[in-house]
């Protein structure tokens, strides 16, 4: 056999090999794909995660797949005391609570004498609890529960003092009887249509509305018996002083003062009667002054609650038909709804009234049918008036500005 022949001989046998090789991966390749296919997905599962899925927990999870009650923490209500009212012989509490659902909250009173009173709040969170004592000094204690989720509020405590120190001398530079109630500036700019009260044009002077405990006589309030003293020195007569708007039968004693009483700058610090004016049975208020003057940035209080019957003379057709008695609020300066809108619903029931058998209630209706410091509240119920309370933010005065909360005990008009 020759060199040729063996070298053929040679690559036949090599290239039959290497194709054999071949054939045998292939198929194991096709063998392995095929048990990769058959083979089941043995991927361990998501794991199932545990928790509160109450969004009004406190620890709500928003991945939790498996709910646990007991795991969820709920927050404790929140309590306020806005106001105390005492007249001696019954304390009224009002108060609100901030919580999810604040009509499902108990507001439960704890005192000395071992008084346990409760009471639910509206759907708004506001509340008032009413008691009986005759007690010179009582401590109160004052929580609210969620009773569902078995939270509550921290302790709110308060003690009422009766005893008070002997009177002194006072101050015997002005007459007794009578006093001014409130000076209130309510605006630095008065409007145009303020000149139509005054006869003249007062436009572009500061208001300032002065209520006094009497009523007035009418021809008696003119601007000389009025002098204001302002933080710069100046005492300044003013331009105008008038009744109007408030000169209804029963109204007639606030006076609005115009002139430049100061801006935010310079206050008025002192008004004092200085002329002839008189009450209504012909007194002189000669001398009588304050110091006591809300400044423009706050917002009126109400100063005088009066009660009447409601076919008492100037009052026939005010209130609805089933009206049982009638107070008349006195603000320091004439009030509306926010943005000089009409009162409505939200002022309703932010007002409350406390009656003498100890039960809180809200006017039947509010009338303020002019735009003074005057507002109607008509009561359905025959148990008399003693007090009345205003939450904030409700009522606004000519410049926008609401009120804080106020109060006022009721008295015989």
């Amino acid at each position: 056999m020759n060199k040729s022949l063996v070298l053929i001989t040679a690559l036949i046998i090599i290239t039959s090999s290497i194709v054999g090789c071949l054939a045998d991966d292939s198929s194991s390749n096709v063998i392995q794909e095929e048990n990769i296919v058959d083979e089941p997905n043995t991927e361990p599962p998501i794991d199932e995660i545990s928790g509160c899925m109450d969004s009004e927990a406190i620890n709500y999870g928003e991945n939790v797949t498996i709910e646990i009650t007991e795991y969820c923490i709920y927050p404790d209500p929140v309590l306020s005391v806005s106001n105390v009212i005492d007249d001696g012989s019954t304390i009224a509490i009002f108060g609100d609570v901030d919580h999810f659902h604040p009509d499902e909250i108990t507001i439960s009173l704890s005192a000395d004498e071992d008084v346990i009173i409760s009471t639910k709040p509206n759907i708004d969170g506001d509340w008032s609890l009413t008691m009986q004592s005759s007690a010179e000094h009582i401590n109160l204690n004052i929580t609210a529960t969620h009773d569902l989720k078995e939270t509550t509020s921290n302790v709110t405590f308060i003690e009422i003092n009766r005893t008070t120190p002997e009177d002194g001398d006072g101050d015997t530079s002005q007459p007794q009887n009578y006093s001014i109630l409130s000076a209130y500036h309510g605006l630095d700019e008065l409007p145009a249509v303020a000149s139509l009260l005054c006869g003249f044009n007062v436009a572009g002077d500061d208001g300032m509305p002065i209520v006094f405990s009497t009523q007035l006589q009418i021809d008696s309030v003119v601007p000389e018996s009025f002098l204001v003293m302002r933080s710069d020195g100046e005492s300044v007569v003013p331009n105008c002083a008038t009744l109007h708007p408030a000169d209804e039968p029963l109204e007639q004693r606030t006076v609005l003062l115009t002139g430049d009483f100061g801006t935010f700058g310079e206050t008025p610090l002192r008004v004092e009667v200085t002329g002839p004016l008189l009450t209504f049975d012909g007194e002189s208020l000669l001398g009588v002054s304050t110091e006591e003057i809300t400044p423009l940035e706050d917002g009126p209080r109400v100063v005088l609650a009066e009660r009447f019957a409601p076919n008492t003379d100037g009052l026939a057709g005010e209130c609805p038909d089933d009206t049982a008695q009638v107070v008349q609020l006195t603000w320091e300066g004439g009030v509306t709804g926010p943005a000089n809108a009409a009162l409505g619903e939200d002022q309703r029931l932010g007002t409350w009234v406390l009656l003498e058998d100890g039960a809180t209630v809200n006017p039947l209706a509010l009338v303020d049918d002019d735009p003074d410091n005057h507002v109607l509240a008509c009561l359905s119920e025959d148990s008399p008036a003693q007090w009345v309370l205003v939450h904030t933010g409700l009522f606004h005065d000519p410049g926008d500005i609401a009120n804080p909360a106020t109060h006022a005990e009721v008295v015989d008009g």
